[in-house]
C-alpha cells in the first residue's frame, strides 16, 4: 500500500484485508475494485466501496464514473481512503488518479502522473486512462467511450 497523495492510498488486495496496516495508516474507507474480497475479508470499522471492475477495456462506462465519483467524495470529505485491485497497479491507479483530478486543479495527466511516481508497481491499462477525462463545473469529469 502506498500513499500517492493526501489522504489517498493505492494497494492491491492484500494490503486490503490487513486490518493492521490499514490502522496505522488511518484508513476510513476502502475502494474495492476486485470481485472477491480479500481472503480475510475487510477488518471492522473500515467502510467498505465495492465496484467491481475487469482490467481493459470491458468495463462499463457507468460503473466507472460511479467509482470515481465514490472515491473523489471520499477525498472532498477529507477521509483516509485506499483504492485497491488486485495487484494494486492498473485499475486502482487510474480510479484514484481520475478521483485526484476531480478533486483538485491538476488535470488527468498530472493526477496519474503524481500517482505513478509513488506507487512504484503501477502499469495502468491504457482504455481505462482514456476514459477518463476530466472536466471543470458540475461532477468535475465524465466517462468517454474508449477508442480502441
Amino acid at each position: 500500500m502506498h500513499r500517492v497523495a493526501e489522504n489517498l492510498h493505492v494497494g492491491g488486495l492484500d494490503a486490503a484485508g490487513d486490518g493492521a496496516a490499514l490502522r496505522a495508516a488511518g484508513i476510513e474507507t476502502v475502494v474495492g475494485l476486485t470481485h472477491d474480497p480479500s481472503t480475510g475479508g475487510y477488518p471492522d470499522g473500515v467502510r467498505v466501496v465495492r465496484e467491481p471492475m475487469v482490467d481493459g477495456p470491458r468495463n462499463d462506462a457507468t460503473a466507472f464514473e460511479r467509482v470515481v465519483d465514490a472515491t473523489r467524495g471520499t477525498l472532498a470529505a477529507g477521509e483516509r481512503t485506499l483504492v485497491h485491485c488486485s495487484a494494486g497497479s492498473s485499475r486502482s491507479v487510474t480510479v484514484a488518479a481520475a478521483a485526484l483530478a476531480g478533486v483538485t486543479d491538476r488535470g488527468l495527466a498530472a493526477a496519474l502522473g503524481a500517482v505513478l511516481s509513488r506507487r512504484p508497481p503501477a502499469d495502468p491499462h491504457p482504455a481505462p486512462v482514456r476514459r477518463a477525462n476530466p472536466i471543470r463545473g458540475g461532477r468535475g469529469w465524465r466517462a468517454l467511450p474508449y477508442h480502441n
